[in-house]
């Protein structure tokens, strides 16, 4: 039996939060049985124990059909030796995704979907889903698994009986029964337990005197000349499955987080016990021959055979109807939270309460497995998807581990190497099993995945993957600020905006994303300072400032005076938002300050200090006068921040967006390429990044004093765009004469940069935008960053 409660849905705890309280409807008769074990106070005082919770459905789940009709037929190929490499191989696959689980759902409050709500849980419904349908697929193929076993051992006993005939009638009978009565796997539960250990105890009673065995020596390894081990070891997987069992039971359990991982390792520790025992049994009653040829041999060397043809019938036969119950409750739980296409078909439940639609849906798709031709077929596809699930379930604790979370405190804790090594486990066998189907499967997976992110599912609970990302960022943040390197092959533009109003921001929208876009970022400073309220209020120059705020009689905050202060920032944060929107990172923050000069000093000595730090002052220079536009470049340089101030043509503007004038100073005589430019690093770096938003292109202009000089400058200019690799975006323009006279006949550009010097003079600035007849952007470098890297 291959995890076939796994999903039964079950109310949440006590405690939930209404986080996690998103789960699966019950059904009527669920509903009355489950709140028959709770108490007045909501407690489950009666509630399902270790025992009857836990250790016996996952155990029923691991000594199913496999262990009857096909342990023989492996030991028949591998060998005693091979067989137990085998089942110690399944087992350290499902013995560490065990443990994974119990720690797992000791930390959350596990709601309805087994696997499906632990790996959404903490992944997020993305990734949930992305495996919830393989899930599903081997919760339904499962069910095709038991109908064989069952019509394989009724074979024996009415042999005359039609094959298709048994397996379509075993069919319709668990099918139809699970339609009347999902309860019914429950209450079978204690019966198929008496029948399998009676059958248990006549097949070890076939080793004394009684039966009157005849011994044979063990083959301690096969030939394995018809399948190899990796054939057999996909055949006989679903033997070490079920484990999820005890997840699935919380809500009907008394005590969860002890009960779990205690009656789930449990299980799984006797199932391996009575598989090696079995494994010996096999090898000293049978020969090799005997047990490849005759899948049934359990009952002809056991005590009384009847007794072991009861306990599989009653096994392979329960374990179908659980089939039928937990598989629809999978692909329900998927079209509740909008995962699966025609979602809500699916999710829809019956007047009983009962997943009516997914039930048939998965008869459909169980009949159809059955058209597959034998147990061992489905029992390789069971294997592949249930593998792909373990896989999942070991990487979500091994992330939770590793991000070391507070909220990551589980009751039952395990070593780091479990997880470790069934992730690693998990993913060996899939690709050596079957490589071309792996592929594929995975594929699907990252498919699905991909699907469902685009489709932006609400998410019901919190997760862990922002955690995640917050782990990667203080990791990096970490090695990063402890390294030495300038970091100018990773350069990226951070900008420190200042700005004292939102219509500010809103008029340099396109012109900031043209210099950031797709990888820099902005850092938006909203500065209110005494003077706005002067300006918004016409209020007297000589006023005390700092009782301004203030009404005169209270004391209070003067209301009227902050809001029309506030009205030059509303809808402030939209605009950050809207950067956000268009793909760039971008914060916003406000800062109260007497002038816009010390709210920009504050914001940078605080910015200095984190991870992503700006690296360039932006200004809309034609909104300073002198003493603001050399203050905010002081600060600049104080802090190794480049600097780069805008100043918009009021006519012109940024024209059409597609050339972008670079002006280079004469440096004659001496024009030599070294690693560091002058002044002219930034420069490049921002046309550049300017060019790409406008998709357009770059001139490199420069007016040379004399004639003589020019060809040096040009042969400078062309070594510089080869070194820069900006071949494709540059040209150049190099003329003698006078600067000043030269800008007046140069080429046209929607865009000029020109460098700063270290004292700045606004007239010069102003006299650079008049005579360009366009919009100029004025650069300095931090001495940080380098074109040329």
């Amino acid at each position: 039996m291959a995890d076939t409660l796994v999903n039964t849905p079950q109310p949440e705890p006590a405690e939930a939060s209404s986080s996690a309280s998103a789960s699966i409807e019950l059904t009527t008769e669920e509903q009355d049985f489950l709140e028959s074990l709770e108490g007045e106070n909501g407690e489950k005082s009666g509630g399902l124990g270790t025992f009857n919770g836990v250790y016996r459905p996952t155990a029923l789940t691991i000594l199913g059909v496999m262990l009857y009709l096909r342990e023989g037929w492996v030991v028949g190929h591998a060998g005693l030796g091979g067989a137990v490499l085998l089942i110690l191989a399944i087992f350290t696959i499902s013995g560490t995704t065990a443990l994974s689980l119990s720690t797992i759902t000791t930390n959350i409050r596990l709601g309805a979907g087994g696997a499906f709500a632990i790996i959404s849980q903490s992944l997020g419904l993305e990734t949930g889903g992305a495996i919830g349908i393989p899930l599903y697929l081997a919760q339904a193929l499962s069910g095709a698994l038991y109908v064989y076993g069952f019509a394989e051992t009724w074979k024996t006993v009415f042999p005359t009986h039609p094959m298709w005939a048994v397996v379509l009638s075993m069919f319709s009978v668990a099918f139809l029964t699970a339609l009347a009565s999902t309860k019914l796997a429950f209450k079978l539960q204690g019966i198929v337990m008496i029948a399998v250990i009676v059958s248990l105890f006549s097949i070890v009673l076939g080793l004394s005197d009684f039966a009157d065995p005849t011994y044979h020596n063990p083959q301690v390894w096969g030939d394995f000349e018809t399948i190899g081990f990796w054939g057999l070891f996909a055949v006989f997987f679903p033997a070490g499955t079920g484990i999820m069992v005890g997840a699935s039971m919380s809500g009907a359990l008394k005590k969860p987080r002890r009960s779990i991982p205690v009656g789930t390792i449990a299980a799984v520790l006797t199932s391996l016990v009575v598989l090696i025992f079995m494994a010996v049994w096999y090898s000293v009653l049978a020969e090799p021959e005997a047990l490849r040829s005759n899948n049934l041999i359990v009952i002809e060397r056991a005590a009384w055979g009847p007794l072991v043809i009861v306990g599989i019938l009653a096994s392979t036969f329960t374990a179908t109807l659980s089939c039928f119950v937990a598989a629809p409750n999978v692909l329900q739980a998927l079209g509740q939270y909008g995962i699966m296409p025609k979602g809500e078909l699916f999710a829809k439940l019956s007047s009983r309460g009962e997943p009516r639609n997914a039930m048939l849906f998965t008869g459909a798709l169980v009949l159809l497995a059955l058209s597959l031709g034998g147990l061992n077929a489905v029992a390789e596809l069971i294997t592949m998807f249930f593998l792909l699930t373990y896989f999942t379930i070991n990487v979500v604790v091994l992330v939770e581990q590793r991000l070391g979370m507070v909220s990551f405190r589980p009751t039952f804790a395990i070593p780091l190497a479990v997880p470790v090594v069934g992730t690693v486990s998990c993913a060996v066998a899939v690709f050596i099993i079957n490589p071309a189907f792996a592929l594929v499967a995975l594929s699907l997976v990252a498919a699905l995945y991909v699907y469902l992110v685009r489709k932006q599912l609400e998410q019901p609970w919190e997760t862990v993957r922002s955690g995640a990302f917050v782990a990667l960022a203080d990791w990096a943040a970490k090695h990063i600020v402890g390294t030495q390197e300038a970091n100018e092959r990773s350069w990226k533009p951070n900008l420190l905006v200042p700005v004292e109003s939102r219509t500010e921001l809103e008029g340099n929208f396109r012109f900031l994303l043209a210099l950031t876009q797709p990888k820099g970022s902005l850092q938006i400073v909203g500065i209110k300072h005494l003077e706005d309220i002067d300006c918004a209020l016409g209020g007297p120059d000589d006023i005390d400032k700092s009782e301004f705020h203030k009404d005169t009689l209270t004391g209070a905050p003067n209301t009227a005076m902050m809001r029309a202060v506030n009205s030059r920032f509303h809808g402030f944060d939209n605009v950050a938002a809207d950067f956000q929107q268009a793909g760039l990172f971008a914060t916003s923050v406000m800062v109260e300050a007497d002038t816009l000069q010390k709210g920009v000093q504050m914001s940078a000595a605080v910015m200095r200090g984190n991870f992503f730090r700006p690296n360039i002052l932006f200004g809309s220079v034609h909104n300073y006068d002198q003493e603001t536009t050399q203050a905010l470049y002081d600060i600049a340089r104080q802090n190794n921040m480049g600097v780069t101030y805008f100043y918009r043509h009021p006519e012109a503007g940024l024209g059409h967006e597609r050339t972008i004038n670079v002006w280079v100073r004469d440096q004659s005589p001496n024009w030599h390429l070294g690693l560091r430019l002058a002044n002219l690093d930034l420069s490049l770096l921002m046309a550049y990044q300017i060019c790409k938003t406008w998709n357009g292109k770059i001139r490199l202009l420069c007016a040379c004093d004399k004639e003589e000089n020019v060809a040096a400058a040009e042969a400078y200019l062309n070594q510089l765009i080869e070194d820069a690799r900006l071949v494709p975006y540059c040209t150049t323009w190099v003329q003698p004469g006078d600067f000043m006279e030269q800008i007046k006949v140069a080429p046209s550009a929607d865009l000029n940069v020109f460098g700063l010097p270290n004292e700045i003079n606004n007239e010069y600035l102003v006299k650079l935008v008049r005579k360009t007849e366009h919009s100029c952007l004025f650069v300095r470098d931090s001495g940080y960053e380098s074109a040329l890297a």
